[in-house]
């Protein structure tokens, strides 16, 4: 490949990348790359075999050299043994944190493992390791791993697979990572690190991101953690649905450009509900008049492609189709009927003016006050709410993901004119991804019988759907899922 200039030709270097995928057997069963301060001492291993060296790394491109020799991989045997005992040990539950060393070398890897708990530092001593230029063995980009163990048990079994390994250290609670090799000692700041690490993330946000709130962002990522309420009820167990009883009807609704279907309609299906998929040329065409269904679902994503702006295109199919507006006004006047509509859906739904149909004026979602798209984990605190599906929700904060580019409720009315089910857990950017007025992530009509959200809960469902859980449950489904249930449920009684 080359690329020709004006002032001369540029030759791609001649790289070869392998890409491979492998199945996973249980995704319950992963570790994640942030030290654990209940967990056992932390090992090293270095999967190459080779002596450290810094040709090719980060480090000697920081200092503006390449180096004369780069470590290479020994022996490819030895790596398939070092990963499958590694992966049986993960199965049996005796590894709880884990991180691949590369770019940026083992110093990289070892803060990396601090920067994801405000709280978590380690002390380490690196001398048998056998290496006493410091520089070599934090810098050098060897292939290797950094384990926690959850206890001594891990050493009988890689001596007994033939695995050099190295016992380097204690998790501590603390902001320091401390490190001795030979008679030289490191004492570094994780918090003060941490920063210098995202600097670069920050570097190109600011880029990218309108209203200054990159640097929002930058100041506000490390104090908005994560903390979780559960509902007092939640028992984390799928429900228990009577098989002699018809399910009720329910129906996801999409367009073309629509994503998370699948991902409502399992949520409906695990809650109890007989679901229907339900495309807009069903509606227009007059297939389906919705007539026998009681719960209505529209999905997320980027119908049309976004090309007049969130789910216009969509409301616009509904707006000027007669047949297809007689569906969804009949479908709302009924009193026996919910609704939800998440992210595009939600968005369709404030389009149409569905949710406060008797304002003047009519509350719209707008862009992101950072006028980029907005993807992340964040949390989601349940006020005390009258609607059916998130009532017995209330004083609940739970993880959920948003991923959305017009995400903000611009609600020109005074708070007490809407019915306002759920804030996100901090205000401040990036937690609130948008921006919304009065902090808004969920909001129903005065019945409780229709709910609109711009967090994916239908995406939330499960405990490995969420990119952090608490430590130690063993949950079926996420709390989630009971918004469903309740849904079901108010169904059957009315």
């Amino acid at each position: 490949m080359k690329q020709k200039y004006p002032d001369g030709d540029v030759i791609s270097p001649g790289t070869v990348i392998i890409s491979a995928v492998a199945n996973c057997i249980d995704i319950t069963k992963v570790v994640e790359p942030v030290f654990q301060k209940n967990g056992g001492d932390i090992y090293y291993i270095n999967l190459s075999q080779d002596n450290f060296k810094l040709g090719g790394s980060s480090f000697a491109q920081v200092v503006n050299k390449i180096g004369n020799e780069t470590p290479t991989v020994k022996s490819a045997a030895y790596v398939k043994t070092v990963f499958n005992t590694i992966q049986q040990l993960i199965l049996d539950g005796k590894i709880v944190a884990g991180h691949d060393v590369a770019s940026g070398g083992l110093i990289t890897t070892l803060l990396e493992l601090c920067f994801a708990n405000n709280t978590i530092g380690a002390e380490l001593d690196l001398t048998a390791l056998a290496e006493k230029d410091s520089f070599k063995i934090l810098f050098a980009e060897n292939s290797g791993i950094v384990i926690q163990a959850k206890d001594k048990s891990i050493e009988a079994v890689l001596s007994e697979a033939n695995i050099d390994f190295h016992n380097i250290g204690k998790v501590m609670e603390s902001d320091v990572l401390s490190i001795i090799n030979d008679n030289e000692v490191f004492t570094m700041t994780v918090s003060r690190l941490r920063d210098m690490w995202y600097k670069t993330s920050f570097l190109l946000d600011q880029k990218q991101t309108a209203n200054g709130l990159a640097k929002t962002r930058f100041d506000n990522y490390k104090i908005q953690p994560l903390h979780f309420e559960f509902p007092k009820q939640f028992t984390g167990k799928l429900p228990e649905i009577d098989t002699n009883k018809p399910r009720p009807k329910a129906a996801i609704l999409r367009e073309k450009g629509s994503n998370s279907e699948r991902e409502m309609a399992n949520a409906m299906y695990l809650a109890g509900f007989d679901v229907k998929d339900v495309h807009m040329t069903d509606l227009i065409s007059g297939r389906e008049t919705l007539e026998d269904i009681q719960f209505l679902g529209a999905v997320g994503g980027f119908s049309n492609s976004d090309v007049l702006g969130s789910a216009k295109g969509w409301a616009g199919a509904i707006k000027y189709n007669e047949t297809a507006n007689k569906v969804i006004k009949n479908f709302f006047e009924r009193e026996d009927t919910l609704s939800v509509g998440i992210c595009n859906g939600c968005q369709l739904w404030m389009e149409l003016d569905l949710i406060n149909p008797d304002h003047d004026i009519h509350g719209k979602m707008v862009h992101n006050n950072s006028h980029k798209h907005e993807s992340a984990f964040t949390s989601v605190k349940i006020q005390k709410n009258k609607s059916v599906m998130l009532s017995s929700l209330a004083g609940s904060t739970l993880g959920v993901w948003i991923s959305h580019g017009e995400g903000k409720f611009n609600l020109p009315k005074d708070e007490s004119q809407y019915d306002i089910v759920g804030k996100y857990a901090y205000a401040e950017y990036p937690h609130n991804p948008n921006g919304s007025d009065y902090n808004t992530a969920m909001m129903c009509d005065k019945t409780g019988r229709h709910l609109v959200t711009m967090p994916h809960i239908e995406r939330s469902i499960f405990q490995w759907n969420w990119a952090h859980y608490p430590q130690g449950r063993k949950d079926k489904v996420s709390p989630w899922l009971e918004a469903f249930i309740n849904a079901r449920e108010w169904i059957e009684n009315n």
